[in-house]
């Protein structure tokens, strides 16, 4: 089913039709790791192994050949110490300024077409983002696209039609059903559909506010310099106490990363209130729909093309948090999945200080923690057995002082940047970095997911209070017990008992998180 809003026009094209080549998602599929398991019937068949499923073979091994795991744990740590070396050397490197830009050529004035996804967003909401659109001043010349995929419910998205239609020939509304490839997809039909003058291409997510003088500013930035995209920060309402502490967690990523990569010219995407010039987008190939991260993977492959674009540090709108603990967790195991897969294709046509930054910015939520905490489980258990092989307590020992490690790189530059911002608190520190040990595990689960191959369908983070669960899943009580039980056996080396407190520590922590953002859910209803 389509639905356009606006009066009929000629049938657009396709979104390869557009782009005249091969969709930038069909692409070969990355090597899967592969287990062998006996079905019911007796035969044996190959089942793909992921990081949980590596979790448990680890903790086996520990039992039947520890020096192999000591090999894997060994690597893990390596791994950890890498990144911790990527995020000092990362640092090092930049000018600390942000980026001019390169000089400005006259290409005309700029017109922008705005690009909102939906599916199945709360009527309301995408309301409150289309009003705030409707009502920017000393704009240029913008259209507004909402494609609504998927959409089962047709009390959902015929709302936002009807407010299309009121607010004018500038806003067109579609609904389409059966689009594959989720976010990316929706916004490859928008792009297909933009008006042929437009000079730039907006993406705003569903639930962003923008200030009313958004788009004045982007073309203010857009007319300074001559790059061919530009990348506000992201921002969130009504992150008063006590949800402060979970924003400025989120927002560490453009108070750290971001800063440092626009000061060595190399920033990417990050998805919401992105500009992008169209020709640049359309050239690059459109979005791929075959990731789970497709803001960062283009603004790579806008990189590696050899276009140009930086950070402007402007707070130009503001969205919604995740609404409860499995949302959150959900969305940084994508974010870690999704950016450590784009990594993976190289970086090729980039310099090595350009190389530095974007894999900086592409493993900020990258850990090793998974191997470690296996390896440190598995050599317990060995121990607590009677197990008493050469390898066992060195084993423990390498796994204890990773996960510190994990600790102390993911906490220690939070908890610096945070501190410096004005009027953050000592309990706005503490929810910051409580919310970033709850987090460590999606991270280290998305992590080793995407080094093994595997990719798991995109997941909508939901944005409407009815939808928020109470829920916590199993890995961070599996993880507390399994952490409780280490400091109950004999003879644990001393980084081994540090490893298992540590190891139990996300599970009381997520449970502050959960009733923070239970208390942000409130506020959203109160406003």
């Amino acid at each position: 089913m389509k639905t356009d809003s606006a009066e009929s026009r000629k049938a657009a094209p396709t979104t390869q039709q557009m782009l005249g080549k091969q969709s930038v998602g069909e692409r070969p599929q990355a090597a899967m790791f592969l287990l062998p398991q006996m079905s019911p019937s007796g035969a044996l068949r190959m089942v793909r192994l992921d990081s949980r499923a590596l979790f448990f073979v680890i903790v086996t091994l520990s039992l039947v050949s520890p020096a192999v795991v000591f090999l894997l744990v060994g690597l893990a740590l390596c791994g950890q110490i890498g990144l911790v070396l990527l995020s000092v050397l990362a640092s090092a490197t930049t000018s600390g300024q942000p980026s001019d830009g390169r000089p400005s050529h006259a290409r005309g004035p700029a017109r922008f077409s705005v690009h909102i996804a939906t599916y199945c967003e709360p009527a309301p909401l995408v309301t409150r983002t289309l009003l705030a659109l409707s009502e920017q001043t000393d704009a240029p010349e913008f259209e507004v696209i909402v494609l609504d995929n998927n959409t089962a419910d047709p009390a959902q998205w015929r709302p936002v039609q009807e407010l299309c239609q009121r607010l004018g020939r500038r806003f067109r509304f579609f609904h389409e059903d059966n689009v594959a490839g989720a976010k990316a997809g929706a916004l490859n039909i928008a792009l297909a559909r933009t008006d042929p003058e437009a000079t730039h291409v907006v993406v705003l997510d569903a639930d962003y506010e923008a200030s009313p003088g958004f788009l004045a500013l982007a073309a203010e930035e857009i007319a300074r310099s001559d790059d061919d995209f530009i990348q506000f920060p992201q921002a969130y309402r009504n992150t008063a106490e006590p949800a402060r502490g979970i924003s400025l967690e989120l927002a560490d990523y453009f108070l750290r990363h971001a800063r440092q990569a626009d000061g060595a010219g190399a920033m990417l995407l990050t998805g919401t209130l992105s500009v992008i010039r169209r020709d640049a987008l359309v050239e690059a190939g459109g979005w791929n729909d075959k990731t789970l991260t497709e803001d960062a993977e283009l603004g790579l492959r806008l990189r590696r093309r050899g276009y140009r674009g930086r950070f402007v540090d402007r707070v130009v709108g503001r969205g919604i948090m995740p609404l409860d603990m499995s949302g959150l967790a959900s969305q940084r195991y994508r974010w870690a999945s999704g950016n450590v897969r784009t990594a993976m294709k190289g970086f090729s046509g980039l310099s090595l200080r350009s190389a530095l930054h974007v894999l900086s910015q592409l493993t900020a939520w990258a850990n090793f923690g998974l191997p470690l905490s296996a390896g440190l489980i598995g050599g317990g258990l060995a121990l607590s057995l009677g197990f008493q092989g050469d390898s066992v307590r060195p084993m423990i020992s390498f796994s204890g002082v990773g996960i510190l490690l994990v600790y102390l790189s993911s906490t220690l530059p939070l908890f610096v940047s945070t501190a410096r911002r004005e009027g953050a608190n000592r309990p706005t520190i503490l929810a910051a970095l409580a919310a970033r040990v709850s987090l460590l595990a999606p991270s280290a689960l998305g992590t080793i997911d995407a080094l093994l191959g595997l990719q798991r369908g995109f997941r909508r983070t939901p944005k409407d209070g009815c939808e928020a669960s109470k829920g916590m899943g199993a890995v961070l009580p599996a993880m507390a017990v399994g952490g409780v039980l280490l400091l109950l056996v004999p003879g644990l080396p001393i980084s081994g008992l540090v490893g298992g407190a540590l190891l139990a520590l996300p599970y009381p922590l997520s449970l502050s998180t959960q009733a923070r953002l239970a208390a942000y859910r409130a506020s959203l209803r109160a406003s």
